[in-house]
C-alpha cells in the first residue's frame, strides 16, 4: 500500500516494519514528509553531525573524540564543574600557539582563559585580588 501524502513517512515505515495496521496515521502538520516528533529527531541528528564535522575540521579531533572527552569530564565543564552543555555545547579549549586540545569548557570559563592569554601570572593575581581586595587595603585590611 502506498503512503498517502499527508502522513509521516517515518511512522509509515515503522508501522510497515512492525506489521501493524496503523499505517503511519500521524499527520504531517507542516509542509514536509514527517510528523513533528520525527522532524525533531532528524533536526537533532543533523545538528549533531554538523557539530561533529566542525570539531573534526577545526580542532583535528577524530570521530567521536568530542563525545569521549565529554564523558571523561563526566559531562561538565572542566573548570567550573557546573555547566553541562545541555543548552549550548561545551567549547573545545585549545592552546592557540600549538593547537593542542586541552578539554571542554563552558563559554564563561573559556572566555576567562582567553583573557588570561595562557598566563599563570593572571591566576595568581586574581587569587591575590580575591584574598585582599583594593577596597579592603584602602580600609586598612580585613574588617
Amino acid at each position: 500500500m502506498k503512503r498517502p501524502k499527508d502522513f509521516c513517512k517515518d511512522c509509515w515505515a515503522e508501522d510497515d516494519a512492525a506489521g501493524t495496521i496503523l499505517r503511519g496515521q500521524r499527520p504531517t502538520p507542516m509542509a514536509g514528509p514527517r510528523c513533528v516528533t520525527h522532524h525533531r529527531e532528524v533536526v537533532k541528528a543533523r545538528k549533531a553531525a554538523a557539530h561533529e564535522k566542525y570539531v573534526q575540521a577545526t580542532y583535528g579531533l577524530a570521530e567521536g573524540e568530542y563525545d569521549r572527552l565529554y564523558r571523561l569530564q563526566s559531562g561538565v565543564c572542566a573548570i567550573c564543574k557546573r555547566a553541562t552543555g545541555a543548552t549550548r555545547k561545551l567549547s573545545v579549549d585549545h592552546d592557540h600557539s600549538t593547537g593542542a586540545v586541552r578539554g571542554l569548557l563552558c563559554r564563561p570559563c573559556n572566555d576567562m582563559l582567553g583573557h588570561a592569554r595562557n598566563s599563570d601570572l593572571f591566576f595568581y593575581r586574581a587569587a591575590g585580588y580575591l584574598q585582599l581586595t583594593p577596597y579592603q587595603r584602602m580600609k586598612g585590611g580585613f574588617e
